[in-house]
């Protein structure tokens, strides 16, 4: 088991809890055996979001799109979700933070994790509708 200690983050839009710092770069298939090892806080029910977890992070109504900004961790890399794209099951949706871009690519690429664990949320949690 992988044991980090770093801090965590309760949304308080979603009830989700964060990882706040992210666990790196890698590939989807290594980012799904990350989560499924790590030890946080003491919990060891961690997972890689689905699209719109990590979707109910932005702030579309701002000129430029980003991070909510009651959100700890402001950055603009693009993460993997655990939402696979169902035209192309060798791709998975990322998430990129720079413009709040939501793109399907190959899950043998490198892009940064970030954990997360609580109940899932659904289209209806969040109001708004992936596209």
């Amino acid at each position: 088991m992988v044991d980090e200690r770093r801090a965590i983050w309760i949304d308080p839009a979603t009830g989700l809890v964060w990882q706040t710092e992210p666990a790196g770069q890698m590939t989807w298939t290594a980012a799904m055996a990350h989560a499924q090892k790590l030890v946080l806080d003491g919990w060891t029910d961690w997972r890689v979001p689905a699209v719109i977890e990590l979707e109910s992070l932005l702030d579309r109504t701002r000129y430029r799109p980003g991070i909510r900004r009651q959100v700890p961790f402001q950055d603009t890399r693009s993460y993997w979700s655990s939402t696979t794209f169902a035209k192309n099951t060798q791709n998975a949706w990322i998430v990129m933070f720079d413009g709040a871009y939501v793109l399907s690519y190959g899950k043998q690429n490198a892009y940064w994790v970030r954990c997360v664990r609580g109940r899932s949320i659904s289209v209806g949690d969040v109001g708004e509708e992936i596209r």
